[in-house]
This record gives C-alpha cells, structure tokens and sequence, in this order.
C-alpha cells in the first residue's frame, strides 16, 4: 500500500517525447500499461497512478495513454511536496514550458507544435487514490470537492491540445535558462519575462487577442529591462536582436505612417508599433483607433517568433547558449519576412502546403549561414595548421601599406 500522504506531480495532456532534467525536477513520458513508465514504484503505487490518470480522458471519452509527470528530484516518487516545493516545480516547469515553445514550427505543416494548455500541472494528493478530491479557486478563497471515486471522473483534454501529439524540449535551452536561474542576475526579470510570455500562448479561444498583446509586451519590456515606453522598449529590443545585416524603415516597402526617423532598422519601427498600441489594450479598450502598417494577427506571430530569439541572444552574450544556424537564420529574415505583404497568406506561385514565405526565406538563408559559417571555420583551421604563412602575408601587407 502507498504511505498516506502520497502526492502525482503530473501533466495530462504533455505528451512528452523523452526524460528531461531541470535542475531539481526530472520531468518525465508516461504511458498507460508500462510497468517502468515512473522508476522505483511497485505494482501498488502504479496502480493507484493508473487509476489517478484515467481520470483524464481524450475527446473520444477514452483515458489519455500518454501523459508527463514530475519527479523532484531530492524526494522518492509520488512524496509529498510543501508548498515552497511546489512553488519551485512550477518555476522550473515554467522554464521547460518556454524551450518547447521556443522550438515550435509556425508555417506549412507544423511537425513541432506545442502550446502553454499542454503544460498545466496537476498535484494530486491521495491515499490509496479510490478516492480524490479537487479543489479550485474562488475570488475570497478555494473551495474543495471530496469523496470522488477516480471512476466517476471524466476530465476531458481542450481542444487546443487534442492535436498536439508530441511534446519536444529544447534541451540547450533548458540548460541555458537553469544556468542563468542559478545565477541570480535579475532572474525575477527573466521569470515575469518567460511568465507572460507562456501566458500568451495557450492557444485557448477564451483568452482575446488583446490580453495576448499586453502579455507579450509585458514580456520583452520585463526581459529587456526597459521602460514602460515604446521607444525604450524598441531601442532595447533592437539592440538586442541583431541580424547580419539591417533593413532600414527606408528601404521597406510596409513602412508606418508614424515612422519618425527612416535610418532605422525595420524591427525597431516595428516594436515601437506593437509596443505603443498595447497602451489601448492594456486600459481596456477592445479595438485601438491607432494607425497599424502589420494587423493584429501579424504583429502576434512576428512577436511570438522573436521574443525566444531574443531570450537566445542574450543568454549567448552571457556565455551560457550558442546561436544554432538556424537561429541565426530567424534572426537574419525577421526583417524581411516582417516586410512581406500579407505574409501569412500563401505565396500567389505556392507549389505547395509547405511552401510559405517563411519558409522561403529561412531555406535560403539558413544555407547561407552554413556555407559562411563553413568558411570561416575553413579558413580557421588552415590559420592554425599554417602559422607562419599567415603572419607572413599580414607582415607582407602592412610593409606595403607603409
């Protein structure tokens, strides 16, 4: 029998691909019928998790078969957690939540598609789990439900998650962002950042695209470390995310009507909009009466694809990520994509349901990152097999300058 007590950390509807370590938590696949699927519980204890999952149903009104749970680490399985324990798991779930995000596939036919839905966590207490309780919030307190046989229950996945069928983490990522937890540089930036970012995407359809805006500013002006102020937090962010080459607000064909000063890179016109907007929304307006050049889905996705970039980035200036080539390859075609007409619409020569100017523009760049990046580890490894040579010609040189 289980010691009364007991406590499933667990998420129903993350299918998630394989085991992640997140500092003090191991997050975990879990299928239904494994007799390995959590290590070290004996056939009792795997009983009364089976009973305790089978709670959660898919549309079809059958038990979910797979699912993640949560191991914190210092504790055997299914231990009790206080609540500073659980306070942290929800921290570093959070963090995992974020680098799945952060890996998703927008354009064409998503292989890697999550969202925030998938990642709501359940700590379930229970004795010999033939009987739960549930409890939720009210405005003045919580109330609790009790004496529920788990047979009784049917918890059906939202439809938001129903066509997620697999969960993958960015496993540098995670490690990057534990890093930097465990630093202490203005990690309660960095949390509230990544918080409401998440927040952002639940793809629920009962949370309004306003609320997503201000979160999603709420994120880069949190990450950034910047004012409450358009220009500051476009300043921030432009000097944050850098391609290898800008596109100025002169060269750009979508261009706002409000642009001040046309030396400037596209994305900082671009953030000053989506930041300055967000003002309406925020004080509770529904519809802003602003001039925009993007549409409000397109100013969502375009900062739904550059906040992670932008987290990359700076966690690449503190030593603690490298910028993978095709990060590099976002960061390089944001500008452009960002001055596509109508880019979420299909290109009018599709050749095909993958075929989207994204997906355009990031091929062609990403081999031109590879083939740059191979020249210059090329030319780096012949500097090293021939010193000499190399200090002769630059000696070479410069007596000709002379």
């Amino acid at each position: 029998m289980t010691e009364p007590g007991s406590m499933l950390l667990f998420m129903p509807w993350c299918r998630l691909d394989k085991a992640y370590r997140a500092e003090e938590i191991e997050l975990m696949p879990y299928s239904s019928g494994v007799p390995n699927a959590i290590p070290g519980l004996d056939a009792s204890m795997r009983s009364c998790v089976d009973r305790i999952m089978g709670m959660y149903k898919t549309i079809e009104g059958r038990p979910v078969d797979r699912a993640a749970v949560i191991r914190f680490a210092a504790k055997p399985p299914l231990s009790t957690l206080d609540d500073d324990e659980i306070t942290v798991v929800d921290e570093l779930i959070t963090i995992a939540c974020f680098t799945a995000l952060s890996k998703r596939q927008y354009f064409g036919v998503p292989d890697v598609y999550c969202n925030t839905d998938c990642f709501l966590f359940h700590a379930q207490r229970f004795t010999d789990a033939r009987s739960v309780a549930f409890s939720s919030h009210r405005r003045a307190g919580r109330v609790t439900d009790m004496g529920w046989s788990p047979r009784e229950i049917s918890i059906t996945i939202p439809m938001n998650c129903h066509n997620v069928h697999r969960v993958t983490l960015d496993g540098e990522l995670l490690a990057a962002l534990v890093k930097q937890r465990e630093a202490g540089n203005k990690w309660g930036r960095w949390q509230n950042a990544l918080s409401s970012f998440n927040q952002a995407n639940t793809d629920s359809s009962t949370v309004q695209h306003q609320v997503e805006w201000v979160q999603l500013c709420s994120a880069f002006e949190h990450l950034l470390g910047a004012k409450s102020d358009a220009k500051d937090v476009a300043g921030r962010f432009t000097a944050a995310f850098q391609p290898v080459q800008d596109m100025l607000v002169s060269d750009a064909t979508r261009r706002s009507p409000r642009s001040q000063d046309e030396t400037k890179p596209l994305r900082f016109e671009w953030m000053r909009e989506f930041y300055r907007i967000r003002g309406d929304f925020a004080h509770g307006k529904l519809v802003t009466q602003q001039p925009m050049t993007w549409n409000a889905l397109e100013h969502l996705v375009l900062a739904t694809i550059a906040f992670p970039l932008v987290v990359k980035s700076l966690l690449q200036q503190q030593g603690r990520y490298e910028l993978s080539n095709d990060d590099r390859a976002q960061i390089d075609i944001f500008e452009r994509f960002a001055d596509t007409t109508e880019f979420l619409r299909p290109p009018t020569d599709q050749k095909g349901s993958n075929d989207t100017h994204w997906v355009r523009l990031f091929g062609k760049q990403r081999m031109a990152v590879v083939t740059s990046k191979g020249r210059d580890e090329a030319a780096r490894k012949l500097r090293e097999k021939f010193p000499d040579f190399f200090r002769d010609s630059k000696d070479d040189t410069e007596g000709e300058d002379a």
